[in-house]
């Protein structure tokens, strides 16, 4: 806290204020005293708003505090899953240890937040500079709720938000092509992912009895994580939204009847989708077949989630479908993953619409000049899989 002391001078007396920056003591003096008084008044708030309501809980370090909210973390009293924490860890471990490590919370202040993701968005990326910052953020904002700090350093607007680039848009032969192309192990998960919208972790989670082929149904009960240390880790979705019944088409629900009988492992409890050697498929293996397949077909920069985004996609296009359903389907507990399906068809349709525009535009100017080639010599199209955000089918010769 500060204090004000009157020293007498001969030309009339004066007014210090003394207090401590970082823990250093100082002193500033006025000339009037009601000038020393709105100072002394100033550095108190200043001592609160950085934030500090109690000065010895703020003096712990940034550092030992977070990793001990990873460990005690509750997002709507569950523990976090085990991706999860282990993100957490890379991002303090790369990124927020090396600048905060040994800082007291008091002393995270706000410049010094602006100035600590300002360097790193330069030196490695918006991406991760959001990922951390969002971190930094809800490790303070705990720190706010346990009464260390009055306010929550990290006020850069936009400053979570990632811009991360607009994935490709596969279309439906894109999918059974890959089916095809990968090897005949795992092409029902491929179908799986690209016509039922399964997320990577829901489809290798998957056992025997979570598969209903008589009622053309598969029911998301787990999760499968790997876990340094651990192995594969089987646990429930992150919310109920994700435990859901998916009813599936036809062609995916006869893929998967033949995956039961050739590859999945014995017993109710065995797991659908295994590795060459019988055991549950791991990620490594699923995304080097993925590659392979990929690249025998074409195709570049092209993720197995990117199959889900497709079957989100597509189901956004069925006429008269709510954004309820599609939450349902898709397993979102908010509104704003099936809003930006549906946003990603509405930007497409519009795409579309300008290419028709320009076709029309193209095959007037063609009857305005009379250069209408005849329809009996037009060559045949040729259509190949899709290599990038479009499936682009042109003739040998241009009109």
């Amino acid at each position: 806290m500060a204090s004000i002391r009157r020293r007498p001078r001969a030309s009339g007396p004066r007014w210090s204020v003394r207090y401590r920056l970082d823990g250093e003591p100082r002193e500033k003096t006025f000339k009037r005293r009601s000038d020393a008084e709105a100072f002394k008044r100033r550095i108190e708030a200043d001592e609160v708003a950085g934030l500090v309501i109690d000065p010895r809980a703020g003096e712990q370090a940034f550092g030992p505090y977070a990793e001990a909210w990873v460990e005690s973390r509750r997002v709507k009293g569950k523990p976090l899953s085990p991706t999860t924490v282990a993100g957490y860890k890379s991002l303090l471990r790369r990124f927020l240890i090396p600048a905060f490590g040994r800082t007291p919370l008091r002393k995270i202040t706000p410049d010094v937040v602006r100035n600590w993701y300002a360097e790193l968005a330069k030196t490695s990326g918006q991406d991760p500079a959001a990922k951390s910052y969002r971190l930094l953020r809800a490790v303070l904002n705990t720190a706010v709720s346990d009464d260390i700090l009055a306010r929550n350093p990290c006020r850069i607007r936009g400053g979570g938000i990632e811009h991360s680039a607009e994935r490709p848009m596969l279309d439906a032969t894109t999918v059974l092509t890959v089916a095809d192309a990968v090897d005949p192990r795992y092409r029902a998960l491929v179908l799986l992912a690209g016509f039922g919208g399964l997320r990577t972790g829901e489809m290798l989670g998957l056992s025997r009895r979570d598969v209903d082929l008589m009622g053309g149904l598969v029911h998301v009960r787990h999760q499968s994580y790997e876990v340094k240390g651990k192995g594969r880790v089987l646990a429930a979705p992150k919310s109920e939204a994700g435990r859901r019944t998916v009813v599936l088409p036809a062609l995916v629900v006869d893929a998967l009847g033949d995956h039961l009988r050739t590859y999945a492992q014995p017993g109710p409890d065995g797991a659908v989708f295994t590795g060459p050697l019988g055991t549950p498929l791991r990620r490594a293996t699923l995304s080097k077949q993925w590659r392979e397949a990929c690249a025998a077909v074409g195709l570049e920069r092209i993720r197995v989630h990117d199959l889900r985004h497709h079957a989100a996609t597509a189901m956004a296009r069925m006429p008269g479908i709510t954004t309820k359903e599609l939450m349902a389907r898709i397993g979102h507990a908010s509104p704003r993953a099936a809003l930006i399906y549906q946003h990603a068809t509405e930007e497409r349709d519009r795409t579309i619409a300008a290419f028709l525009d320009g076709e029309i535009a193209s095959a007037q100017t063609a009857l305005r000049t009379g250069k209408v080639t005849p329809i009996r010599s037009l060559p045949r199209a040729k259509c190949g899989p899709v290599a990038s955000r479009r499936l682009v089918c042109r003739s040998r010769n241009a009109l």
